[in-house]
């Protein structure tokens, strides 16, 4: 599912704070998806 964002799979941020933000908004959306699908 991480692999839907382009920004996660080839790591342009070179801070690792704003990478981790990246990855912690984009488990964020894909966990938001899947509560609303079984809705």
């Amino acid at each position: 599912w991480m692999a839907r964002f382009r920004r996660l799979t080839v790591r342009y941020e070179r801070r690792e704070d704003i990478h981790l933000a990246f990855t912690t908004l984009a488990a964020a959306l894909i966990c938001l998806n899947q509560v609303r699908r079984l809705c």
